[in-house]
């Protein structure tokens, strides 16, 4: 039975292997290759140039800024995802009010929208002749403004599209993480006399905290790897007022045709990417670590 049980295992274990050699690795050192290379599809050049691509990167002050824009785009998403998804799941977990479950599908609703379908809807709520936003703002008597053609205001603007989009996945993590409570440490809250704030500062933060370590690494992750929203938006502009490094990389792949200096942006933000991410695993183990010693 247990050489059977073997022989399924690599049966099933092999075409995984492959497929991941194929979509993951190929892809990889392809890529890898064009770094190390001048593939430009405008000049017609495609020679081994060492490692100019990457002191380019290094170099290259537009892409400092790209990067600039995505960390603070990445601190204002998980930011309010994370202040209104606790508020909301607090409140629908603490408070058995009428509506409550009809509040919990209508929070969930935007996640229902795959990207490039909120990215268009957004796009004509912020039309700035027929958009509704500016519509409601002509009903009240105040001017119309350009949001996704203003410097200032475009990655704003998209910002909170993705806050919209995205919040009710962090409400779901963090709906549950309270729900799986003790209701019995909640209710000695209560009978102590402790208020809101009180419980969730020392009650319900500390007990919840693997799991909003969790949801919110997750959610940075995804986040600076953003490109739909920004694209269908604004595709980086005006200008390059919104540019992120996905948006950043795009223009110089498929834009300016530059692959080989494309590639190079590509590894580098794939390397810091991959660092942060070992870093939150690291710091998850050792806190999984120091909760079990405990």
């Amino acid at each position: 039975m247990e050489l059977y049980q073997r022989k399924v295992y690599k049966l099933y274990t092999v075409p995984a292997i492959v497929v991941t050699i194929i979509l993951v690795f190929v892809p990889l050192i392809y890529g890898l290759y064009l770094s190390f290379t001048n593939y430009d599809l405008l000049k017609n050049t495609n020679d081994f140039v060492g490692i100019k691509n990457y002191i380019k990167v290094f170099s290259d002050l537009d892409f400092y800024k790209a990067i600039g824009r995505n960390i603070a785009y990445v601190i204002l998403v998980v930011s309010f995802n994370f202040i209104i998804g606790f508020g909301m799941a607090y409140i629908c977990s603490r408070y058995n009010f009428f509506g409550n479950k009809l509040l919990r599908f209508v929070i969930v609703l935007p996640m229902l929208l795959i990207p490039a379908s909120a990215g268009v809807l957004w796009r004509f709520m912020y039309n700035s002749e027929v958009g509704f936003i500016n519509s409601i703002l002509s009903l009240l008597g105040l001017p119309g403004v350009g949001w996704l053609v203003s410097t200032k205001l475009a990655l704003l603007s998209v910002i909170i599209t993705d806050i919209w989009a995205w919040t009710p996945w962090m409400f779901l993590i963090l709906l549950s993480g309270i729900e799986g409570l003790d209701k019995d440490v909640l209710d000695a809250a209560n009978v102590d006399g402790a208020n809101n704030f009180q419980i969730i500062k020392n009650v319900i933060l500390p007990m919840i905290w693997p799991i909003i370590l969790i949801a919110v690494s997750l959610k940075s992750i995804e986040t600076f790897r953003t490109f739909d929203y920004v694209w269908i938006m604004t595709t980086g502009g005006p200008g390059s007022a919104s540019d992120i490094t996905s948006t950043f990389i795009y223009k110089k792949a498929f834009k300016h045709l530059q692959y080989g200096y494309a590639s190079a942006l590509s590894l580098v933000v794939l390397v810091v990417v991959a660092i942060l991410a070992i870093f939150i695993v690291r710091k998850l183990i050792a806190r999984g670590d120091r909760l079990n010693e405990e």
